[in-house]
């Protein structure tokens, strides 16, 4: 019998965060950063199940606040109308095949938003660290910093507020298909035989799922902000637009940092674009996934979540630029 060949790779991401203020422009801190028989009847959120149908998840919890197009094969129906309960809802084909939420009303096995990894590791067990997704391909170093599960032929991965006390913050229940095709931006390494493709997209496309994750990055940041009894943050499309150049920038000319060879710091990029702030901040990353991935890893590290927490901040503008299929984000917060 011919023996199947198994490659590894590495899964990697970056992160830096940068604080400062106006006049002069002093960093404070710094850091490395519809018949209900059709779906599956098993882990629900929301009443939200694998395999529902359109008509179904309308059916359950109404239309969508919009519906963003993504790179991974998937349109994300968003519903953010209550940022207390907000849910993504993944349609491929007509068909729910990843559900995101960390809303309030999460629970799954006795796990709700909260809930200890301790907690978790009595009720759902010990995560393995080499776990079988599909058989030609299964993700490494799997621990409760951000367990994945395989239950009931699908996979359950929970985001975990390490900071916050290593809280459950959030769920993404995928089948096993679909995680295979995004293992990799959720930073496993993985081994594999043959590797799942995600759809070929053009730049037009790309640029769009990259719009729709920066929407969803200020929806993410509302919800971590409302739960920590903070103002909302609103969106300022003349900051993004600073924000995406930044992203353009370390993407095209292939380095990462706050500071560009050709544009200075994130100060002197506001300076230049005419913004007028008495405090701002800038959030980078490269390499995660999609906008729920970048939220979940900046709030796992220090000088991020103080950003991302700061009760200073009122307005924030967010630019996504894919390059060879990975993203690089920028966050560019300011109070005007």
């Amino acid at each position: 019998m011919r023996k199947q060949k198994v490659t590894s790779i590495l899964a990697l991401s970056l992160s830096l965060a940068l604080l400062g203020h106006v006049a002069p422009v002093l960093p404070v801190s710094a850091a490395s950063a519809v018949p209900q028989a059709a779906a599956i009847k098993t882990n629900n959120v929301y009443n939200l199940q694998l395999g529902m149908s359109t008509a179904q998840v309308e059916q359950t919890v109404g239309k969508p606040a919009r519906i963003d197009p993504s790179h991974t094969g998937v349109e994300w129906w968003i519903y953010n109308q209550d940022l207390n309960n907000y849910i993504q809802v993944g349609m491929q084909n007509g068909k729910v095949v990843t559900l995101f939420t960390n809303g309030a009303k999460l629970n799954l096995n006795g796990i709700t938003i909260g809930s200890t990894t301790k907690d978790l590791q009595n009720s759902w067990g010990s995560p393995q660290d080499t776990l079988t997704i599909i058989p030609s391909l299964r993700i490494q170093k799997n621990t409760l910093t951000h367990p994945t599960y395989i239950q009931n032929n699908q996979a359950i991965t929970f985001s975990i507020d390490q900071l916050g006390g290593n809280k459950v913050a959030g769920v993404r229940i995928s089948t096993p298909e679909h995680f295979a095709t995004i293992a990799i931006g959720l930073m496993y390494p993985i081994s594999y035989s043959k590797l799942p493709e995600l759809p070929k997209l053009t730049d037009a496309q790309m640029k769009q799922a990259a719009l729709a994750y920066e929407k969803q990055n200020l929806d993410l940041l509302n919800v971590a902000r409302q739960r920590a009894k903070l103002p909302v943050i609103t969106w300022d499309e003349q900051v993004a637009a600073v924000a995406r150049a930044h992203s353009q920038d370390m993407g095209q000319n292939n380095f990462f940092n706050h500071t560009s060879p050709s544009t200075g710091s994130p100060f002197d990029r506001l300076k230049q674009a005419g913004i007028r702030y008495s405090s701002a901040g800038e959030n980078i990353a490269y390499g995660q996934l999609d906008g729920i991935e970048a939220h979940m890893s900046w709030m796992n590290s220090a000088g991020h979540r103080q950003n991302l927490l700061s009760p200073k901040f009122k307005q924030l503008g967010v630019g996504i630029v894919m390059k060879d299929g990975r993203p690089y984000f920028t966050q560019n917060f300011v109070t005007r």
